[in-house]
């Protein structure tokens, strides 16, 4: 395992949507470097279904949000950050399914949503920092681009179509990825795109053993 030598934190934004590999290149990293890492859309996936949970429609969250309190806590598992809303801890079949799959999207582009996690996000590096971790990969749609707009390393994954469509029914999962692309990157706040600086790389060309090393590679140069 690499060490970092001159004890310098590394906060690495890893944007891409749906299909793009995101999760398994982020997984690959940490085991590799012992970073933390945070699945930002499993963020929104629990905040959609708190509301979901509580019949609170897309249209009625901005007055709900401004009447109920929602506190946000973070619990490490191996290394990775999962969150509580209110004390509730959703588990991944809860938040990977085709409800939600079709859902999120909806609850994800509300500006009170995206802003009540925003800070929540912003201070997880000093969260992994503090539990002896040498760095971060926070994976997402707008984290290069907002969440930690001056972090060390931007990621941008991206694949044909067809190739992430392919990806999601091998994963079980059968929602419409072009709907989601749709969803994602024409939302008025923080869209999907692809950050300034953004190290871009189409996973669906490379194995991602190629897309590790060159990761890993960007990481080396830093330290």
């Amino acid at each position: 395992m690499p060490v970092n030598e001159i004890n310098k934190y590394i906060t690495i934004a890893l944007d891409g949507a749906a299909g793009s590999g995101k999760s398994t290149t982020a997984h690959a990293i940490c085991e590799k470097f012992k970073y933390i890492h945070v699945d930002t859309g499993l963020h929104y996936r629990a905040i959609s279904l708190y509301l979901l949970n509580l019949n609170i429609s897309p249209e009625n969250t901005s007055a709900y949000l401004q009447s109920s309190p929602v506190f946000l806590s973070s619990e490490l598992d191996k290394f990775s950050v999962y969150l509580y809303v209110n004390g509730i801890h959703y588990s991944k079949s809860e938040l990977r399914n085709e409800r939600m799959n079709r859902e999120v999207s909806y609850y994800a582009r509300l500006p009170e949503v995206r802003s009540l996690l925003l800070n929540y996000q912003r201070d997880l590096p000093v969260f992994g920092k503090n539990l002896g971790f040498s760095g971060i990969i926070m994976d997402g749609r707008d984290i290069g681009s907002v969440v930690l707009p001056d972090a060390d390393l931007k990621i941008y994954l991206h694949a044909d179509l067809q190739v992430r469509q392919h990806r999601r029914l091998s994963d079980g999962e059968h929602d419409s990825i072009s709907s989601r692309d749709q969803i994602d990157s024409t939302r008025k706040v923080a869209p999907l795109t692809c950050p300034d600086g953004a190290l871009s790389i189409d996973t669906g060309k490379l194995p991602i053993q190629k897309v590790v090393q060159l990761i890993s590679n960007e990481i080396t140069s830093l330290l």
